[in-house]
Formats: C-alpha cells, sequence, structure tokens
C-alpha cells in the first residue's frame, strides 16, 4: 500500500464521516484517537504513521456508526457502564470498520489484523483488571 493510497483512503475515510454522519476528523500530534461523541469530532494523533492512522481512524467510524444506531442504548445502557460493555463495543467498532473499509475499497492488509489484535488484548486485558501487568 502505496503512501499516496493511503492518503486516498484517509480522505475518502474523512469524506464519509462528515458527508455521511456530521462528525469531522482533526489530525493532530496531540490527537488522543478517540471518537469525542459531544464534539462531533473524531482526533487521530498524526505523528503516527499514516497505515497506523488510518486504521485508527476506520476503528473510530466504527464507533461512529454504532452510536448512530437507534439501538446503541439498549445494546450499550449508559447506565454505570461496565468494562465487558466497552470490551463489547471495541469489538464491534473493529468489525464496522472491517465492513466500512470493504464497502469504501480499502485494502487492509495483514497489518489490520495485527493492530486489530494488539487493541483488543489490551482492551481485554483492561475489561478485567489486568492493564497494569
Amino acid at each position: 500500500m502505496t503512501t499516496e493510497k493511503i492518503e486516498q483512503d484517509l480522505s475518502c475515510v474523512e469524506a464519509y464521516l462528515l458527508d455521511y454522519y456530521d462528525v469531522v476528523v482533526d489530525f493532530d500530534i496531540f490527537g488522543l484517537d478517540e471518537y469525542w461523541v459531544e464534539d462531533r469530532t473524531v482526533t487521530i494523533d498524526n505523528s503516527k504513521d499514516e497505515k497506523h492512522q488510518l486504521f485508527v481512524l476506520l476503528h473510530e467510524t466504527g464507533h461512529v456508526i454504532l452510536r448512530d444506531r437507534e439501538d446503541f442504548n439498549e445494546a450499550f445502557p449508559d447506565v454505570e457502564r461496565e468494562r465487558v460493555e466497552t470490551l463489547k463495543e471495541e469489538v464491534m467498532a473493529w468489525e464496522e470498520a472491517r465492513k466500512l473499509a470493504k464497502k469504501l475499497n480499502i485494502e487492509l492488509g495483514p497489518g489490520w489484523i495485527l493492530n486489530y489484535r494488539d487493541s483488543l488484548q489490551r482492551y481485554a486485558a483492561w475489561s478485567v483488571g489486568l492493564e497494569n501487568e
């Protein structure tokens, strides 16, 4: 995957977020790789390599897609949200990201699964209180 192709893919996902969800993307060295629901903004740490930024942007878009659904609060109750519910959302956001990449003809390549696994392993450890081990 060339740098030019990755930049095109980043722009494509950014346009998708703006067009379909009215969510803006802020690429910033201080970006926290998060979707800020109230601000309708996804922040991306642009000090990381562009492929990593693409994977994170797709994943955060997965959160946007999930949170836009009418049944989101039913599937993920807001009251005292448990860690396991957060883990569930993380898994589902990665799956939505994969579906979106396919829809937008974005080739993920082998780095995708490594990024996906690393992220979910950290969340799984956190969900059972092992994040400091």
